[in-house]
């Protein structure tokens, strides 16, 4: 179960990042403004994400979200002191 927690952790985290760049890549190519990945932090966009790029976002934070959940548990039941 430890392994699989081992592989599960970088590979939500790998993933969710890629989902979040793809929809910050799709949204400055659609709109050519490149400030826009600092100011869709604090939900100020100029022009709001379409529904195609909002589902990668989103998808993406959820991934993120279940990758720290993944890691939160991998480190509470299973700790490895070395």
């Amino acid at each position: 179960m430890m392994t699989l927690f081992g592989y599960l952790e970088p590979a939500a985290f790998t993933l969710g990042l890629g989902l979040v760049l793809i929809a910050l890549f799709k949204y400055t190519q659609r709109t050519k403004d490149y400030g826009s990945v600092w100011r869709v932090m604090v939900n100020k966009l100029k022009d709001g994400f379409t529904l195609d790029e909002f589902k990668y976002y989103r998808l993406g934070v959820v991934i993120l979200i279940f990758g720290l959940i993944v890691r939160l548990v991998n480190q509470i039941f299973f700790p490895s002191y070395w």
